[in-house]
């Protein structure tokens, strides 16, 4: 049962259209994804998802563990059963035989025998027989045993996989739409301003990019450095 929990991902879509560049045009690059990702208002927030889940993985990895161990044994009993099964198939082989050698032996022998001495053999027969049947229900009693216990350890997966998968929807909704969609207004709205500022004409994607001769037309460090100075104190952890 590993990764239970998985960080909650940020995603968003910014468009930038990409024109055909002419030679009087200033362009700039800037990595949206980076920056959403490294908003001060982001970074808090998953903070907050890191540390509830960590909470919640310390929560329950009590109940993990014993379900760890459980899972163990059963698999364990499984592989008894199943070669003592084998066994006792091979053994099912030598006791027919057996038995028949037995009653053939018994049917040729039986006009020349007492009675009593049909009956005894009979007994044999029938005790042999008897011990192999006990041994096959022995066995069958074991499995179905088995499968009720294997049937009370998938409930108990099943109800850990209900209350992770509640704790993860809570841990969802600490980032809402309304918090993702303020992030990337900021983010918009301050390359506008830098590239205003900047006098760039265009501000596109650094994928958009197959040569770029001076590095310092990737304002993204600039932007965010920008972010950072008008997000308020709290959204930055401080």
């Amino acid at each position: 049962m590993k990764n239970l929990f998985k960080t909650a991902t940020i995603t968003t879509v910014m468009a930038l259209s990409i024109n055909v560049a002419h030679a009087d045009e200033k362009i700039g690059f800037a990595d949206p994804n980076y920056l959403l990702q490294n908003h001060p208002l982001m970074v808090e927030l998953n903070a907050k998802v890191d540390s509830f889940m960590q909470e919640t993985k310390e929560k329950f990895q009590p109940e993990e563990n014993e379900l760890t161990k459980e899972e163990e044994s059963l698999i364990a009993e499984r592989d008894k059963i199943d070669a003592d099964a084998s066994k006792l198939r091979e053994e099912q082989t030598s006791v027919e035989k057996s038995l028949k050698k037995k009653v053939d032996a018994l049917e040729k022998d039986a006009p020349r025998l007492r009675s009593k001495d049909i009956q005894a053999r009979q007994k044999v027969i029938n005790d042999e027989s008897k011990a192999f049947q006990d041994k096959v229900e022995a066995l069958q009693k074991r499995e179905a045993e088995f499968s009720k216990k294997a049937e009370a350890f998938q409930i108990k997966v099943s109800d850990l996989q209900t209350k992770l998968a509640e704790e993860q929807e809570k841990a969802n909704a600490m980032i809402s739409r309304e918090d993702q969609q303020k992030a990337v207004d900021d983010i918009n709205n301050t390359i506008k301003s830098i590239a205003d500022s900047k006098g760039y004409t265009l501000v596109l994607l650094p994928s958009a990019a197959l040569y770029a001769k001076n590095e310092s037309v990737d304002i993204t460090e600039e932007i965010l450095a920008e972010i950072k100075k008008h997000t308020p104190a709290k959204a930055q952890g401080k």
